[in-house]
């Protein structure tokens, strides 16, 4: 036997979890959106793959920072598959990045560390899809 209890008290904590993985997913396009505007105020526009990186950073933020919640149906549908794809690519260009920081650094003679920045922007970036979803379909928590 459950009680009834346990399942509303568990619904209603990630409800609230969803809610807040909402509003980091927010703060971290408006994260992507500033270091993209950093990287251009700066003048460091001088790498063809950095300036991708910065004008792909400010698109993806500015894409984390609609409000999906309030989206019509097919609207929304729409764009949860543009997050997704976003979300992956962001990913890929994250693994480029590190690739050619390995390649400078190594032409230098030095070593690459752990890439602990980039392997937190893949886990925010791969986090905005189901926050989406479950966001807009609570009941697929069950």
């Amino acid at each position: 036997m459950t009680d009834p209890d346990i399942n509303s008290n568990t619904s209603t904590g990630l409800l609230r979890s969803i809610r807040f993985a909402r509003r980091g997913g927010k703060v971290f396009g408006l994260v992507l959106i500033l270091g993209g505007l950093l990287f251009f105020l700066r003048g460091a526009g001088e790498s063809s793959f950095g300036s991708f990186r910065a004008i792909y950073s400010i698109f993806y933020g500015g894409l984390l920072c609609l409000p999906f919640a309030r989206f019509p149906a097919g609207s929304w549908k729409i764009s949860f598959i543009a997050v997704c794809l976003f979300s992956a690519a962001h990913v890929f260009v994250l693994v480029v990045a590190v690739m050619y920081q390995y390649i400078e650094l190594a032409e230098m003679g030095e070593r690459l560390g752990v890439p602990g920045l980039e392997g937190s922007l893949v886990f925010l970036s791969l986090l905005q899809p189901p926050t989406l979803l479950f966001e807009r379909h609570p009941d697929f928590l069950d």
